[in-house]
């Protein structure tokens, strides 16, 4: 008997299942790029991401399911988690500072572009996964880690002290450990990036995501931004 499809939910991708040890979806555009690079991070023993397998006999993309648990719509991530969850992101950037791409381009790593909770497999409370590269391009450790910052942290939320989330967020680009990723300088983009944000759900007529991104600005400028990068403004 053919394995039982089993819906699995998270993010914003409809429509995929579990077949197996699979993962099966549909999609359109070109995504050899994004199989590339999981060829690329198999080769280079990078064990976090799934493997591409090709496609089923419908045209859906195939990968290998991670086993584990997908927090979604967790948060109040503790020390330990946030510790390992940016270690993970580093491993990954080390792996793909080779990828073609990035050599050509002049580029320092993959930028995962979305690597937030919900894109992230869990094991024994422990980020040991990362899913849905549809967003990988190449770029700056900093642009990805501060996406990264915002969305574990959970910046914006008013329930954080804002002193507490500064300390979160120095331990966990301090578990990074990188030189091009400062507080200061993660501080300096935080804006850019949910910003940016804003815009792309402004552009698909996303209402409620651009209150949140913009709420998650304000609260940023104030109590993250401003903190490190006082204008004598206020």
């Amino acid at each position: 008997m053919a394995d039982e499809e089993v819906a699995l939910h998270g993010g914003l991708v409809n429509g995929v299942v579990r077949v197996g040890n699979t993962v099966r979806r549909r999609h359109s555009g070109d995504f050899s790029v994004q199989h590339a690079l999981l060829a690329h991070l198999a080769a280079k023993g990078f064990g976090a991401a799934p493997r591409f397998l090709g496609y089923d006999e419908q045209g859906r993309e195939m990968l290998t399911y991670l086993e584990g648990h997908v927090p979604v719509g967790e948060g109040n991530f503790t020390d330990s988690q946030l510790a390992a969850a940016a270690r993970l992101l580093r491993a990954f950037h080390d792996a793909t500072v080779d990828f073609p791409l990035v050599l050509a381009g002049g580029h320092e790593v993959v930028c995962h572009n979305d690597w937030t909770p919900t894109n992230t497999v869990m094991t024994d409370g422990v980020p040991t996964g990362m899913i849905d590269f549809d967003t990988a391009r190449p770029g700056l450790r900093l642009w990805d880690l501060t996406y990264s910052v915002w969305t574990w942290l959970d910046f914006g939320e008013p329930r954080w002290d804002p002193a507490e989330q500064r300390r979160r967020m120095a331990h966990f680009i301090a578990a990074y450990d990188h030189p091009s990723c400062t507080p200061g300088l993660v501080t300096a983009c935080l804006p850019g990036r949910q910003a940016g944000r804003a815009h792309w759900a402004e552009q698909r007529g996303m209402r409620e995501a651009v209150d949140w991104c913009q709420q998650c600005m304000s609260w940023t400028l104030d109590n993250i931004t401003a903190h490190f990068h006082p204008d004598g403004l206020h």
